[in-house]
């Protein structure tokens, strides 16, 4: 479904003939992504531009299908995300061999090391290497999972006061006042968790690249 709304979006806006406002909409949040990549992977980001805005867009998608009711979020699932990271992570390293040949190991190793610590130093530089993926997994799989669980605890919470005496029903008008902000925080965490993946990739991609 979200596959479908990524090739939706562009064949919708190619039979305008003017300018409307979602066109807009969209075309600012391109030049917005193009400056943070242009930031993070500096004169090679031209080639990975495309890559990484359908990567927000789908991240950004798979965050906000969960709130249309009775729908989930499929980055609420810890296997999901993890899914997503390691199939990321792996597609980085193939760039970086593919840019750096067999000099992408020297991102475990850097020059000058002693020679006394460089084997525990490699240890620690490969174990923090793979630590990538969880960052980018946990990070986004705990963001979704613990505000979803929380409209959960307070819909309920306000149900059941309004069932069990209908005298204090007048009660659960706060735990619904808090839901609807809970509910525009939710949409908020969406976008900048989708933003935050984003921009971590990035970062690893240009690490890749230009062995930082």
């Amino acid at each position: 479904m979200i596959v479908m709304i990524l090739f939706l979006i562009p064949w919708a806006f190619s039979n305008a003939r003017r300018w409307t406002r979602k066109e807009l909409f969209f075309f600012l949040i391109l030049i917005f992504l193009k400056n943070i990549i242009n930031e993070n992977i500096n004169s090679k980001s031209k080639y990975f531009l495309i890559y990484l805005s359908i990567l927000f867009l789908f991240i950004l998608i798979s965050n906000l299908s969960g709130m249309i009711p009775y729908s989930i979020t499929i980055t609420s699932f810890l296997i999901a995300s993890f899914f997503f990271s390691l199939t990321t992570f792996i597609g980085l390293n193939i760039i970086g061999t593919i840019y750096n040949k067999g000099g992408i190991w020297k991102l475990f190793l850097p020059e000058g090391i002693p020679t006394a610590i460089s084997v525990f130093l490699i240890i620690i530089e490969i174990i923090s290497y793979i630590a990538k993926v969880f960052s980018l997994s946990i990070r986004l799989f705990a963001n979704m999972m613990s505000g979803h669980s929380l409209l959960k605890i307070l819909m309920s919470f306000a149900w059941t006061i309004v069932w069990l005496n209908f005298s204090f029903s007048y009660i659960s008008i706060v735990p619904m006042t808090i839901v609807f902000g809970v509910t525009g925080l939710e949409f908020v965490i969406a976008f900048l968790q989708a933003y935050v993946y984003m921009v971590l990739v990035s970062i690893y991609l240009n690490d890749a690249i230009n062995l930082h």
